[in-house]
């Protein structure tokens, strides 16, 4: 079974930020943020997250990406 994510409208003031930002900024927006918006606690531990790694001088590049596919493999995401 899976999970459909988290609609434009149904989220809480903090989910529809999120997703209107991303809009914004990318023009869409990911399915497994709409899937981490069903606990926002969730969401927020993931994009503290990814700000942290995506904005830190201090780790190398593959070090990076190596963190992004362990993570995305971990929730069996097919990016």
């Amino acid at each position: 079974m899976r999970l459909k994510g988290v609609k434009d409208k149904e989220g809480g003031w903090f989910v529809r930020l999120v997703f209107r930002f991303l809009r914004w900024r990318d023009g869409r927006v990911p399915n497994p943020l709409r899937i981490y918006a069903y606990r926002p606690p969730v969401m927020r531990a993931f994009l503290n997250m990814s700000r942290k790694i995506s904005s830190s001088g201090d780790l190398p590049d593959r070090l990076k990406r190596l963190a992004m596919y362990w993570a995305s493999r971990s929730i069996e995401c097919v990016f």
